[in-house]
């Protein structure tokens, strides 16, 4: 099992720092019309909007950032980019009963989730519809988890608690051949 190790509150400052700024950028130019990208407070935050796009006709729209780190390039197949499909947020343990992963959850206020990597690994960026990709998780997580590397993550947060996140990388074209195939299919 391949536990990496990261602080709560420097994976925070690395999402808002150069990272963020990156973000705001994609997010300019990727929506018509966007007159303005801001940051979120830490409550809406924690329902999964890390920026907020604003429309001139007033339309707001909820994103969530996924921000790669550099080095992850050497575990890409054929480098091709992949996709962190977070199925455990908190890794149900003896101590705890767990927290669905984001990917998986029904309480996310996302509209959209922005993945972007290291610009020496990839200038690639995807913007994809939150619950199509919720979906699309969902249909093919099984099939995932027996295909793709399953992952853990060990966070500790600044009030001294530690859990365990578990995530699959799957490639990029996976993720969006099943978003595609959420999308159409026989009518009920």
């Amino acid at each position: 099992m391949n536990n990496d190790f990261y602080e709560f509150s420097e994976r925070l400052i690395f999402s808002q720092g150069e990272r963020g700024d990156k973000a705001v950028k994609i997010l300019r130019n990727a929506f018509p019309d966007c007159i303005d990208v801001r940051k979120t407070d830490k409550q809406t935050d924690r329902k999964g909007v890390d920026y907020v796009v604003k429309l001139k006709g007033g339309a707001e729209i909820g994103i969530d950032i996924k921000a790669r780190d550099k080095g992850v390039a050497k575990y890409w197949r054929n480098g091709e980019e992949d996709l962190l499909i977070e199925t455990w947020s908190v890794y149900p343990e003896e101590e705890n009963e767990g927290v669905l992963g984001w990917t998986l959850s029904d309480k996310k206020a996302t509209n959209y989730v922005l993945y972007t990597f290291d610009e020496t690994e990839s200038d690639k960026y995807y913007l994809l519809p939150f619950q199509l990709l919720r979906k699309a998780a969902l249909n093919n997580i099984d099939k995932w988890r027996n295909e793709y590397k399953v992952k853990y993550a060990c966070t500790k947060n600044p009030f001294g608690d530690n859990w365990r996140t578990q995530f699959i990388c799957v490639p990029a074209s996976v993720v969006l051949e099943a978003i595609t195939q959420s999308m159409s299919g026989v009518s009920a």
